[in-house]
Protein backbone atom coordinates (compact mmCIF):
# COMPACT_ATOMS: atom_id res chain seq x y z
CA UNK A 1 0.00 0.00 0.00
CA UNK A 2 1.51 3.63 0.74
CA UNK A 3 4.95 4.23 2.90
CA UNK A 4 6.14 1.99 5.11
CA UNK A 5 3.46 0.45 6.56
CA UNK A 6 3.26 -2.25 8.78
CA UNK A 7 1.23 -5.15 9.25
CA UNK A 8 -1.49 -4.45 11.17
CA UNK A 9 -4.33 -6.23 13.23
CA UNK A 10 -7.88 -6.16 11.56
CA UNK A 11 -9.58 -4.82 14.41
CA UNK A 12 -8.21 -1.04 14.75
CA UNK A 13 -8.68 -0.24 18.69
CA UNK A 14 -9.27 3.20 20.07
CA UNK A 15 -6.66 5.19 22.27
CA UNK A 16 -9.08 7.54 24.12
CA UNK A 17 -7.45 10.58 26.28
CA UNK A 18 -9.91 9.12 29.08
CA UNK A 19 -7.24 5.95 29.71
CA UNK A 20 -5.12 7.06 32.20
CA UNK A 21 -2.07 5.02 30.46
CA UNK A 22 -2.33 7.73 27.65
CA UNK A 23 1.17 10.03 27.88
CA UNK A 24 0.71 13.42 28.89
CA UNK A 25 1.65 14.73 25.38
CA UNK A 26 -0.69 12.38 23.93
CA UNK A 27 -3.41 14.13 25.89
CA UNK A 28 -2.03 17.58 25.64
CA UNK A 29 -2.49 18.00 22.14
CA UNK A 30 -5.96 16.89 22.07
CA UNK A 31 -6.75 19.95 24.51
CA UNK A 32 -4.55 22.26 22.30
CA UNK A 33 -6.36 21.26 19.19
CA UNK A 34 -9.76 21.87 21.12
CA UNK A 35 -8.24 25.32 22.28
CA UNK A 36 -7.77 25.94 18.38
CA UNK A 37 -11.78 24.42 17.35
CA UNK A 38 -13.26 27.02 20.43
CA UNK A 39 -11.26 29.80 18.68
CA UNK A 40 -12.61 28.92 15.49
CA UNK A 41 -16.19 28.98 16.99
CA UNK A 42 -15.97 32.21 18.08
CA UNK A 43 -14.21 33.92 15.36
CA UNK A 44 -15.19 31.64 11.90
CA UNK A 45 -18.68 30.24 13.49
CA UNK A 46 -17.00 26.94 13.25
CA UNK A 47 -19.48 24.83 14.86
CA UNK A 48 -19.66 21.51 12.40
CA UNK A 49 -16.58 19.18 11.28
CA UNK A 50 -15.72 16.45 9.31
CA UNK A 51 -13.35 14.14 9.94
CA UNK A 52 -11.38 12.73 7.11
CA UNK A 53 -8.33 11.53 5.52
CA UNK A 54 -6.67 10.65 2.19
CA UNK A 55 -6.27 6.73 2.85
CA UNK A 56 -7.90 4.24 5.20
CA UNK A 57 -5.96 2.99 8.42
CA UNK A 58 -4.72 7.08 9.46
CA UNK A 59 -6.65 6.54 12.79
CA UNK A 60 -9.30 9.60 11.85
CA UNK A 61 -12.10 7.70 13.67
CA UNK A 62 -9.53 7.60 16.64
CA UNK A 63 -9.04 11.25 16.32
CA UNK A 64 -13.13 12.08 15.66
CA UNK A 65 -13.91 10.59 19.06
CA UNK A 66 -11.28 11.84 21.07
CA UNK A 67 -11.76 15.26 19.97
CA UNK A 68 -15.64 15.18 20.73
CA UNK A 69 -14.25 13.71 24.09
CA UNK A 70 -11.84 16.63 24.93
CA UNK A 71 -14.99 18.90 24.01
CA UNK A 72 -17.16 17.41 26.07
CA UNK A 73 -14.69 17.54 28.84
CA UNK A 74 -14.92 21.60 28.89
CA UNK A 75 -18.95 21.35 29.41
CA UNK A 76 -19.54 21.46 25.65
CA UNK A 77 -22.50 19.92 24.42
CA UNK A 78 -20.82 17.53 21.57
CA UNK A 79 -22.46 14.76 19.37
CA UNK A 80 -20.11 12.56 17.56
CA UNK A 81 -22.09 11.51 14.07
CA UNK A 82 -20.76 8.37 11.95
CA UNK A 83 -21.41 8.89 8.46
CA UNK A 84 -18.89 5.99 7.45
CA UNK A 85 -22.25 4.00 5.93
CA UNK A 86 -19.90 1.28 4.30
CA UNK A 87 -17.57 0.86 7.31
CA UNK A 88 -19.03 2.21 10.53
CA UNK A 89 -16.73 1.47 13.60
CA UNK A 90 -17.49 4.12 16.13
CA UNK A 91 -20.23 1.85 17.76
CA UNK A 92 -17.58 -0.55 18.23
CA UNK A 93 -15.23 2.07 19.98
CA UNK A 94 -17.67 2.80 21.97
CA UNK A 95 -19.31 -0.12 22.62
CA UNK A 96 -22.72 1.07 21.44
CA UNK A 97 -24.00 -2.24 20.16
CA UNK A 98 -24.88 -3.71 17.19
CA UNK A 99 -28.04 -3.17 14.82
CA UNK A 100 -28.70 0.21 16.12
CA UNK A 101 -30.73 3.13 14.59
CA UNK A 102 -28.78 5.94 12.96
CA UNK A 103 -28.05 8.31 10.13
CA UNK A 104 -29.16 5.97 7.63
CA UNK A 105 -32.70 5.11 8.95
CA UNK A 106 -32.73 8.86 9.77
CA UNK A 107 -32.24 9.77 6.32
CA UNK A 108 -34.80 6.93 4.95
CA UNK A 109 -37.74 8.18 7.59
CA UNK A 110 -37.52 4.83 9.24
CA UNK A 111 -36.99 6.93 12.25
CA UNK A 112 -37.07 10.10 13.80
CA UNK A 113 -33.37 11.94 14.77
CA UNK A 114 -34.41 11.95 18.93
CA UNK A 115 -34.84 8.02 18.16
CA UNK A 116 -31.33 7.58 16.62
CA UNK A 117 -29.28 9.53 19.07
CA UNK A 118 -27.82 7.69 21.86
CA UNK A 119 -26.74 9.50 25.21
CA UNK A 120 -22.99 8.44 26.35
CA UNK A 121 -23.69 9.65 30.08
CA UNK A 122 -19.89 8.20 31.27
CA UNK A 123 -18.12 10.06 28.16
CA UNK A 124 -21.12 12.92 28.87
CA UNK A 125 -21.56 12.59 25.05
CA UNK A 126 -23.85 12.24 22.78
CA UNK A 127 -23.47 9.53 20.14
CA UNK A 128 -25.58 9.31 16.46
CA UNK A 129 -24.49 6.23 14.71
CA UNK A 130 -24.50 5.01 11.30
CA UNK A 131 -27.17 2.91 11.49
CA UNK A 132 -28.74 0.00 8.93
CA UNK A 133 -25.80 -0.10 5.86
CA UNK A 134 -27.63 1.54 2.64
CA UNK A 135 -27.03 0.08 -0.69
CA UNK A 136 -26.17 3.70 -1.63
CA UNK A 137 -24.54 5.57 0.83
CA UNK A 138 -22.98 8.74 -1.39
CA UNK A 139 -26.45 9.08 -2.96
CA UNK A 140 -28.12 9.02 0.52
CA UNK A 141 -25.76 11.31 1.60
CA UNK A 142 -26.78 13.68 -1.44
CA UNK A 143 -30.61 14.00 0.17
CA UNK A 144 -31.60 17.14 1.49
CA UNK A 145 -32.33 15.32 4.38
CA UNK A 146 -28.72 15.00 5.44
CA UNK A 147 -28.93 18.89 5.28
CA UNK A 148 -31.62 19.16 7.60
CA UNK A 149 -29.98 16.77 9.67
CA UNK A 150 -27.09 18.79 10.54
CA UNK A 151 -28.88 22.04 10.75
CA UNK A 152 -30.88 20.45 13.71
CA UNK A 153 -28.00 18.99 15.46
CA UNK A 154 -26.29 22.51 14.80
CA UNK A 155 -28.81 23.58 16.93
CA UNK A 156 -28.97 21.00 19.60
CA UNK A 157 -25.51 20.79 20.31
CA UNK A 158 -22.28 23.43 20.53
CA UNK A 159 -20.40 20.64 18.51
CA UNK A 160 -20.89 18.49 15.92
CA UNK A 161 -17.89 16.03 15.23
CA UNK A 162 -18.93 14.07 11.74
CA UNK A 163 -16.63 10.71 11.20
CA UNK A 164 -16.57 10.69 7.49
CA UNK A 165 -14.83 8.04 5.19
CA UNK A 166 -11.17 8.75 3.30
CA UNK A 167 -11.74 10.93 0.39
CA UNK A 168 -9.20 8.40 -2.10
CA UNK A 169 -12.27 5.60 -1.42
CA UNK A 170 -15.37 7.32 -2.11
CA UNK A 171 -16.79 11.06 -2.38
CA UNK A 172 -18.85 10.96 0.79
CA UNK A 173 -16.65 13.24 2.83
CA UNK A 174 -17.23 15.80 -0.19
CA UNK A 175 -20.48 15.73 0.13
CA UNK A 176 -20.76 15.50 3.95
CA UNK A 177 -18.48 18.29 3.71
CA UNK A 178 -20.49 20.91 1.71
CA UNK A 179 -23.47 20.68 4.79
CA UNK A 180 -21.03 21.50 7.47
CA UNK A 181 -18.32 24.33 8.45
CA UNK A 182 -15.37 22.92 7.90
CA UNK A 183 -13.47 19.92 7.21
CA UNK A 184 -10.47 18.70 9.27
CA UNK A 185 -7.84 16.38 7.25
CA UNK A 186 -6.09 13.96 9.05
CA UNK A 187 -2.67 12.32 7.95
CA UNK A 188 -0.29 9.62 9.32
CA UNK A 189 3.33 10.45 9.23
CA UNK A 190 4.91 8.69 7.12
CA UNK A 191 1.95 6.41 5.06
CA UNK A 192 0.44 7.91 2.16
CA UNK A 193 2.58 10.14 -0.66
CA UNK A 194 2.34 13.90 -0.33
CA UNK A 195 1.11 14.08 -3.79
CA UNK A 196 -2.16 11.97 -2.58
CA UNK A 197 -2.48 13.69 -0.05
CA UNK A 198 -2.69 17.02 -1.76
CA UNK A 199 -4.73 15.66 -4.43
CA UNK A 200 -7.17 14.32 -1.63
CA UNK A 201 -6.98 17.84 -0.33
CA UNK A 202 -7.66 19.18 -3.09
CA UNK A 203 -10.78 17.63 -4.10
CA UNK A 204 -12.16 18.38 -0.93
CA UNK A 205 -11.49 22.22 -1.97
CA UNK A 206 -12.58 21.46 -5.54
CA UNK A 207 -16.46 20.31 -4.27
CA UNK A 208 -16.03 23.28 -2.25
CA UNK A 209 -15.56 22.14 1.40
CA UNK A 210 -13.80 24.70 3.64
CA UNK A 211 -10.31 22.51 4.97
CA UNK A 212 -9.42 24.04 8.14
CA UNK A 213 -6.63 22.00 8.79
CA UNK A 214 -4.57 19.08 9.61
CA UNK A 215 -3.73 16.52 12.46
CA UNK A 216 -0.61 14.61 12.46
CA UNK A 217 -0.74 10.77 13.66
CA UNK A 218 1.41 8.09 13.96
CA UNK A 219 4.44 10.48 14.49
CA UNK A 220 7.13 8.74 16.28
CA UNK A 221 7.92 10.31 19.53
CA UNK A 222 9.66 6.90 21.22
CA UNK A 223 12.79 9.26 22.35
CA UNK A 224 10.46 11.91 23.58
CA UNK A 225 8.47 10.26 25.33
CA UNK A 226 11.21 7.59 26.87
CA UNK A 227 10.37 4.47 24.77
CA UNK A 228 6.46 4.39 25.76
CA UNK A 229 4.53 2.20 23.86
CA UNK A 230 1.80 5.12 22.47
CA UNK A 231 4.79 7.03 20.58
CA UNK A 232 1.93 8.74 18.98
CA UNK A 233 2.09 12.68 17.93
CA UNK A 234 -0.76 14.96 16.78
CA UNK A 235 0.22 18.23 15.04
CA UNK A 236 -2.39 20.18 14.26
CA UNK A 237 -2.36 23.89 11.62
CA UNK A 238 -5.14 25.41 10.41
CA UNK A 239 -5.30 28.48 7.86
CA UNK A 240 -7.53 31.26 7.72
CA UNK A 241 -8.61 31.89 4.26
CA UNK A 242 -6.24 31.39 2.06
CA UNK A 243 -2.97 32.00 4.44
CA UNK A 244 -0.77 29.94 6.42
CA UNK A 245 -0.69 30.15 9.85
CA UNK A 246 0.39 27.17 11.83
CA UNK A 247 0.23 25.91 15.16
CA UNK A 248 0.85 22.54 16.67
CA UNK A 249 0.14 20.53 19.37
CA UNK A 250 2.92 18.02 20.22
CA UNK A 251 1.42 14.79 21.22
Amino acid sequence: MFGKKKKESGHRTLQPITDKKMPFGYVEAYKSLRTNLDFMAGSMDVHTLVITSTVPEESKSNVAVNLALTLAESGKKVVLVDCDLRKPVLHRYLKAGHNIKGVSNVLSNQCTLDEALHELKEMNLTFLPAGTPPPNPSEMLSRPQMQAMVDTLRQKFDFVIIDAPPVSVVTDAAVIGRYVDGAMFVVRSDYAPADAVRGAVKKLQDAGVRVLGSVLTRYDMKKALKGSSYAYSYAYNYNYAYGKQDATAGK
